[in-house]
C-alpha cells in the first residue's frame, strides 16, 4: 500500500499541468519499463486521464485493490487537492504549497532540448533531456528525458518544477524516484467540452492531512 501510495502522489506532481487555451482531455498510458515483479506490476496503473478547462484541470488514476486517485487544480486560485478512494474510504487532502528545498531544485535544473524528434498521439514532438539535483544540497544528478510540442497552448505560470523551463507542452515524461522507473506517453487528445462539475470536490470527502491519512492508514 505504501508504494502505491507513493506512486500516485509521484504521478499527479509529475502532471500539474493547467491548460489555458485548450479544453478537452488527454489519456495517458503509464509504464514501468524496469519493473521485474509481476505480481505488483499487475496492481499498478495503466493509464491517467486528464481533463483540461480555462485555468483547471482534473487528473484521474484507477488503482487496483479498489483505489482511485483525482487530483483537481485551479492555476488562477494557484490551489490543487488531491481525491484519494480506498476501498471506500474517501478523503480530500490539500496539496501545499512548493517548498524552499523545491524551489532550488527547479531552478537549479538543466534544460537541453535536442533536434531528435518524433508524433505522440498525432503531434511532432521534440526530445528534451532535464538534469536535476536529487535534493536541494546534492552535486548528484538524476536525468529526465521529456517530449514536448508546441501545438498544444498550457498556461506555463503554475506548472512547477523543471517542465516549467520547457518551452512547449510535455506529452511523454519519465518519473524514477524510490527505485521505480514510471514513463507516461499521451495516446489520446482530445477537443471536447468539459463540465464544471469535474472540478468540485464531492461533499462525501473527508478531509485530511497526508500526515493523518497515513495515521490513518495505519502507517502503511
Amino acid at each position: 500500500m505504501k508504494k502505491l501510495l507513493l506512486l500516485s502522489f509521484l504521478l499527479f506532481g509529475g502532471l500539474s499541468l493547467v491548460a489555458q487555451s485548450f479544453e478537452g482531455k488527454i489519456v495517458f498510458e503509464i509504464s514501468f519499463p524496469d519493473f521485474k515483479d509481476p505480481q505488483m506490476a499487475a496492481m499498478l496503473p495503466k493509464e491517467s486521464v486528464a481533463y483540461f478547462k480555462k485555468s483547471k484541470s482534473r487528473m484521474e488514476m484507477n488503482m487496483m485493490m479498489g483505489m482511485r486517485n483525482v487530483t483537481i487544480s485551479d492555476g488562477n486560485a494557484k490551489s490543487s487537492v488531491t481525491l484519494m478512494d480506498i476501498m471506500g474510504q474517501k478523503y480530500v487532502i490539500e496539496n501545499k504549497e512548493v517548498t524552499p528545498d523545491q524551489k532550488r531544485i527547479a531552478q537549479d535544473s538543466k534544460v537541453t532540448v535536442t533536434k531528435e524528434q518524433k508524433k505522440i498521439a498525432g503531434y511532432l514532438c521534440t526530445k528534451a533531456v532535464v538534469e536535476m539535483p536529487i535534493t536541494a544540497d546534492s552535486k548528484e544528478v538524476t536525468k529526465m528525458e521529456m517530449w514536448f510540442t508546441k501545438d498544444l497552448s498550457f498556461n506555463h505560470d503554475f506548472v512547477s518544477g523543471p517542465m516549467n523551463k520547457i518551452d512547449g507542452s510535455v506529452l511523454e515524461f519519465d518519473i524514477k524516484q524510490s527505485g521505480m522507473n514510471m514513463k507516461l506517453t499521451a495516446k489520446e487528445i482530445v477537443k471536447q467540452a468539459v463540465s464544471d462539475e469535474q472540478f468540485i470536490v464531492p461533499a462525501e470527502y473527508r478531509k485530511m492531512t497526508p500526515e493523518e491519512l497515513k495515521k490513518a492508514l495505519g502507517g502503511r
